[in-house]
């Protein structure tokens, strides 16, 4: 795979990862100053690009084509970390529903425009209306395929259409990092978050209902509903696979289309922030295309 970067040394998703760790270092010391919490995020910082160096290194001198493809998952391994960082980055206090430094929580605002539009909580009527066990697995496991989802494309095109897999990595990246600066900007927890209970309880399922539930209880965060970035960044994975390889497309839609409903199914999100994804997604691949051409010279 030929790398295009401007040193010649990282390729363009490591570019876009160092631009966005720089940048949001110099964010996180102009608006929280030196403490305790920051020395921790900028210390992150450093140890994911101390990382990301190193991978880039033992990449090039062993020449194998598996390790540059670890090579190109690391950088995107890393949103584990940055998407909860979100929350702490809107709310340095840690405490309760988030705050930006330009917003108060939007939570309320969001779940009486659902109730304005649709003239009910979607969040809360969609899995009243089908509480069946079978129903709640076959939407967790919607959402679990997000992750999957991801993997399959980047394989499919590393290995397959290699000439793609540079430029569709460093989209769904800068896509991923744009989100979050939005949900930082933008404190929206979701209703699983703002709902008390009953209204925030969703039916029981088998093996993949426990399996997320166990992977939100360990990683989610009150953050990130606004707009949805599952839904999103799914849509804008189709768009790549509607544009480079058409049948599997038709072959994950079925599945994206159930990603897309369990993330109100489950109350990861209000349904405007199902409807807010799929205005900003193609804005947002867009803005993510013409800042790859940034990386790469003629």
């Amino acid at each position: 795979m030929r790398i295009r970067s401007l040193t010649g040394h990282f390729n363009s998703v490591e570019l876009l990862t160092f631009a966005y760790i720089l940048i949001t270092a110099a964010c996180i010391l102009t608006l929280f100053g030196i403490h305790t919490q920051t020395c921790t995020l900028l210390f992150y910082r450093i140890a994911f690009f101390t990382a990301v160096c190193l991978m880039a290194f033992i990449s090039e001198k062993s020449g194998n084509k598996f390790v540059n493809y670890i090579r190109y998952l690391f950088p995107f391994s890393l949103i584990a970390y940055w998407y909860p960082e979100t929350y702490y980055l809107a709310h340095p206090d840690n405490t309760g529903l988030p705050e930006s430094i330009f917003l108060p929580n939007l939570d309320s605002f969001f779940e009486h425009l659902d109730v304005a539009i649709f003239g009910c909580s979607p969040a809360i009527e969609f899995s009243k209306a089908f509480p069946q066990s079978v129903v709640s697995e076959i939407m967790y496991f919607g959402y679990f395929s997000y992750y999957l989802l991801f993997l399959f494309t980047f394989t499919y095109f590393f290995f397959v259409k290699p000439d793609m897999a540079d430029r569709a990595m460093f989209y769904c990246l800068c896509s991923f990092f744009i989100f979050y600066a939005i949900f930082t900007l933008v404190p929206v927890a979701g209703p699983q978050f703002y709902y008390s209970f009953p209204d925030s309880q969703v039916p029981d399922g088998y093996f993949f209902c426990s399996l997320m539930r166990w992977l939100q209880f360990e990683g989610e965060m009150p953050t990130g509903a606004f707009p949805s970035s599952h839904v999103g960044l799914t849509l804008i994975v189709m768009i790549l696979l509607f544009q480079n390889a058409r049948k599997y497309f038709y072959i994950i839609l079925p599945v994206a289309i159930i990603l897309t409903a369990a993330t109100v199914y489950i109350k990861a999100h209000y349904l405007v922030d199902v409807l807010a994804a799929f205005i900003a997604a193609p804005l947002i691949l867009a803005l993510s295309k013409s800042l790859f051409r940034l990386t790469v010279s003629d």
